[in-house]
């Protein structure tokens, strides 16, 4: 395949996947928005961003995770950052775990996720709830915060495989080289 025929394949595979991506997020976000429930919604925008940390430079996980943060501050309504910045480290970590470590298997993905829901949820109560000493913190916590563990870490196993599939379909172009064998080769 032509060398520049190729980048501009993988240039215009890139802007898709992410944009794909970043229009999985906001719907994701529109929906915890709008929807209004009287049981906790999943964080789908951490389970989103951690999966796409599975398959992207650490750069990009990092950058996606403080977007994905920050539309999670904005849907909940917390302190502006606070979200961006767990997030970040978490997708940063995250990337370099599959980067360096880690095989991409779905329950590899799952402990990663169920990791960064567990540091979300208790900074969170840790400084909305806990550290103000309220009455009956342990049910907020029982009634509010297991359910949301939960159900992201459930909703985790359908986001992977829909990041996994744009990933291979809009990811790198490969290239299949069929070798001949050829007798003239000398070995010294």
């Amino acid at each position: 395949m032509n060398i520049d025929l190729k980048r501009k394949k993988e240039k215009r595979n890139t802007f898709f996947r992410w944009l794909i991506y970043y229009l999985i997020m906001l719907i994701e976000y529109i929906f915890m928005t709008t929807v209004n429930l009287s049981s906790p919604l999943p964080l789908l925008l951490l389970s989103t961003s951690i999966c796409i940390s599975v398959f992207e430079d650490p750069f990009d996980s990092a950058m996606t995770g403080c977007v994905a943060g920050l539309l999670l501050d904005a849907a909940e309504g917390t302190l502006v950052g606070m979200n961006g910045i767990i997030l970040m480290w978490c997708c940063l970590m995250s990337s370099l775990l599959f980067y360096f470590i880690l095989r991409k298997h779905i329950l590899n993905v799952l402990g990663i996720s169920a990791a960064a829901v567990i540091i979300q949820t208790g900074f969170r109560y840790l400084f909305y709830y806990a550290i103000w000493e309220y009455d009956g913190t342990g049910k907020i916590f029982v009634k509010e915060f297991i359910p949301i563990i939960i159900l992201t870490i459930v909703t985790t196993v359908f986001i992977f495989p829909i990041i996994r599939l744009l990933s291979r379909r809009l990811g790198k172009i490969k290239e299949n080289y069929i070798e001949e064998k050829s007798d003239d080769i000398v070995r010294e």
